[in-house]
């Protein structure tokens, strides 16, 4: 009996400090954007991306950072000069992206500070036919992040391609779905280039 209720404790013992140390990820959908709006970004061909970052990051000090691959080769850089603190357990931040002849623009909005329009290369091969497809998408894990973990929030990429009758085709959803780590998507996929984003806490 005594053995039972001390293990009972340390369950209950270890999954309150998992608990404490977790970070959950949602995707918004932007059902909530007017129908007009979306038609025009569409005809400009802007993405959109909103995330809402829920768990025990309240206190806790973070840095946004940007990740770019390159034929197998990760440059990671800070996106902001020093750390901002999350003031409470739930945090947004929103994407907004257009690419024009291999060149991504992007604006990242963030709970304390809004990024200016910043370019990055990418590989769409404008000018063949047709043109390799980016498009922002969710970067789901393998298993729940923890404070202790680089959290990924967003990666501006195409998807893995595929021959589909005859035809080049860039599956999407079978990259979204097999819950990688980005840095691991040119090795086992074979990606162009693409850019991600994550937080680091400290």
């Amino acid at each position: 009996m005594k053995k039972t209720i001390m293990t009972s404790l340390f369950l209950l013992f270890s999954f309150g400090i998992f608990a404490q140390n977790q970070v959950r990820i949602s995707y918004v959908s932007p059902d909530s954007i007017p129908s007009a709006t979306l038609d025009l970004m569409d005809f400009l061909d802007i993405k959109y991306m909103k995330m809402k970052i829920h768990g025990d990051i309240k206190g806790k000090k973070w840095q946004l950072w940007v990740n770019e691959s390159h034929e197998g080769k990760i440059t990671s850089k800070s996106l902001f000069p020093y750390a901002f603190e999350f003031s409470d357990t739930l945090a947004t931040f929103v994407f907004i992206a257009q690419d024009q002849n291999d060149t991504l623009t992007l604006v990242c909005k963030t709970p304390r500070y809004s990024m200016p329009k910043t370019k990055y290369a990418i590989d769409t091969k404008n000018g063949t036919a047709p043109p390799t497809p980016y498009i922002l998408m969710e970067t789901l894990p393998p298993t729940p992040y923890t404070t202790s973990d680089e959290i990924n929030l967003v990666a501006y990429t195409t998807g893995i391609k595929r021959i589909h009758q005859g035809m080049d085709a860039y599956d999407f959803c079978g990259l979204r779905y097999a819950k990688t780590d980005p840095k691991q998507w040119q090795e086992k996929f074979k990606l162009p280039r693409f850019v991600y984003f994550s937080l680091r806490l400290e």
